[in-house]
């Protein structure tokens, strides 16, 4: 899928320059929960692979070009910001001797390429570093690279396509790509599969670890929140690794993260104290968890640690998490069927209101039809009075009947659902907070032709409504 321009495509560009234009330290800020996370669930396996840290990373690539060039070595650097990073880079290259380097800095925003400019003067380096103010979607490469790097950027980028021709085409036969960036959910949502263990870990949290940053609330559900709305922030970042494929090859692959993200981003991730022993043990058995998952193939990575060259290359990944099992289907919204969200549509939840389901639910088919016995396991984060019980049948279906309402296995409610749509309000009476098997039990049943499922009716939707 290629990223068109729309009529929407100023406006976030507007908001994408508004956004960034003040901020002098883009990378910083992150909670102490992401730095223990990393330190145990992702730097041991870059030093496993060879790589001591992605400065380390990034500097080895351009000193083991500059070392064999008799030229400046040329070093694009994406979305290079204040260039702060950038110019770190330069100060290691010449600790090693090394000061036959050019930096390009591709960045959008004005505002950080003037203070990238004044750092280069102050540190003497200002005749090594090259200024290109430009948007990615409409950029072309006008020099050959020895080495491009996308810190943190190309999930930012619309027309990806573009860009990596671009890339492509200016890399010298040597050249490199380094990728750290995400390349998960677009938008930095959670895929469903996902978002289900969120809610259930959610479930579970005291009040503290659940204040949302941005909004200083407490959220009873896991806030998913869509940075995409009105910006580039993710705006194509599941896109990001199954289109840099057809262009590139990888050497060096690490995928990383998922389940996590929620516990150390910046929404949530300053909850977690690590000086509370608790904690700091809820963070490493969730990156335990969050590591399993992503092995087992259950989930793919969010973030993607990588080398990429024009030509194929020897290639070191960690255990089994290749290129191809990283890829993300995203044709399918749910691959293993859960009804939590609608197979089909955009990660609508078929039940809402005051409650979330924490697990599985029981006799929903991935199309909605009901079997004659259905089970929720229900958390409720409001008193709930009523629910609303919202039923679909054919009109020429054969049969139909009452459904019984049950909580924890007692009887609450009877509904009488018949041939349409059908909609009811049922006075279900639950207390906030409170953990509930919500049972629905019709007495009538018919027999699909084709795959021969037991089946009552359709549930449309299932809303618990607040007093």
């Amino acid at each position: 899928m290629s990223g068109g321009r729309g009529p929407g495509y100023d406006q976030r560009l507007a908001r994408e320059r508004e956004t960034f234009a003040g901020q002098e330290e883009i990378h910083g800020n992150l909670p102490p929960s992401a730095h223990r996370w990393s330190n145990r669930h992702v730097r041991p396996k870059l030093e496993a692979l060879g790589v001591p840290g992605l400065d380390e990373l990034i500097v080895g690539q351009i000193a083991e070009r500059a070392r064999g060039l008799s030229r400046d070595a040329v070093v694009l650097s994406l979305g290079s910001g204040n260039g702060d990073q950038e110019l770190g880079w330069l100060r290691g290259l010449a600790a090693q001797g090394l000061d036959n380097v050019r930096l390009r800095l591709l960045e959008l925003n004005p505002e950080m390429q003037a203070r990238a400019e004044a750092s280069a003067r102050e540190q003497g380096v200002a005749d090594r570093v090259e200024l290109i103010t430009a948007d990615f979607n409409t950029w072309r490469a006008d020099a050959e690279h020895d080495v491009v790097v996308g810190f943190q950027a190309l999930h930012h980028v619309l027309d990806l396509e573009h860009l990596y021709g671009q890339i492509t085409g200016s890399l010298t036969d040597g050249g490199v790509l380094v990728v750290h960036d995400m390349i998960g959910r677009n938008g930095h949502r959670r895929w469903p599969e996902a978002h289900e263990v969120v809610d259930r870990i959610w479930a579970t949290l005291p009040p503290e670890l659940r204040r949302n940053a941005l909004t200083g609330q407490l959220d009873e559900q896991f806030v998913d929140v869509d940075c995409a709305a009105d910006g580039f922030e993710g705006i194509r970042a599941q896109d990001v690794l199954p289109v840099l494929l057809d262009f590139l090859h990888p050497s060096l692959f690490l995928p990383y993260g998922n389940v996590i993200d929620p516990f150390v981003d910046r929404i949530y991730g300053h909850n977690f104290d690590m000086d509370n022993a608790a904690h700091v043990a809820l963070i490493d058995k969730i990156g335990v968890l969050d590591d399993s998952l992503l092995d087992l193939g259950l989930v793919t990575g969010t973030r993607l640690t990588a080398l990429f060259h024009p030509a194929p290359q020897p290639l070191r990944v960690h255990g089994n998490r290749t290129p191809e099992r990283s890829v993300r289907d995203t044709r399918v919204v749910d691959p293993a069927g859960r009804v939590s969200f609608r197979p089909g549509g955009a990660g609508e939840r078929l039940v809402r209101g005051a409650g979330i389901v924490t697990g599985r639910m029981n006799g929903i088919a991935h199309d909605d039809w009901a079997a004659p016995s259905v089970e929720f396991p229900v958390l409720t984060t409001a008193r709930v009075d009523a629910v609303e019980f919202r039923t679909y049948l054919p009109d020429d279906a054969g049969e139909h009947g009452s459904v019984t309402v049950s909580v924890d296995g007692v009887p609450v409610a009877k509904a009488d659902v018949g041939p349409g749509l059908t909609e009811q309000v049922l006075p279900v009476r639950l207390d906030a907070h409170r953990q509930v098997r919500l049972s629905f039990d019709a007495d009538w049943s018919v027999t699909a032709g084709g795959d021969r499922r037991t089946l009552a009716y359709v549930l449309v939707g299932l809303g618990l409504l607040e007093g």
